[in-house]
């Protein structure tokens, strides 16, 4: 894979900061990896993104559809609420999709996300 392109997004969770690397693959100009990482390293958080990272890049290189995954793991909630691990990689995936899609600036994609949210009135905990 040279030449491969890389994006890493963070984004707030209540797990705290979740950082997302999605490769892209310059044949085919889709996301071939995905690595997570929570911003407090160690943990089984840690091991399990570890291993849900690996099982998504394996299917992604396989042929799965990236819209699929997202679709997938958005919405997944658990005990600290709906803005989980999994939404914020979903999130991830998304805008680096819309960036190959459309060209636009990936920066500008996740401030209209965020923005148009914060106006949506949905509360948003404060996430460290």
């Amino acid at each position: 894979m040279n030449g491969a392109k890389g994006y890493t997004i963070a984004r707030r969770s209540s797990c705290g900061k979740i950082f997302t690397t999605i490769n892209i693959s310059p044949e085919t100009n889709s996301p071939v990896n995905v690595f997570v990482r929570f911003g407090k390293a160690g943990g089984c958080g840690s091991a399990l993104a570890d291993g849900i990272a690996t099982l998504l890049s394996c299917s992604l290189r396989s042929g799965l559809d990236p819209r699929e995954a997202i679709n997938a793991f958005a919405g997944i909630g658990c005990h600290l609420g709906s803005r989980t691990c999994l939404n914020a990689v979903a999130e991830s995936i998304g805008f680096v999709l819309q960036h190959l899609e459309t060209g636009e600036d990936l920066n500008d994609l996740i401030e209209e996300h965020d923005f148009s949210h914060a106006n949506s009135g949905e509360q948003w905990e404060d996430f460290e």
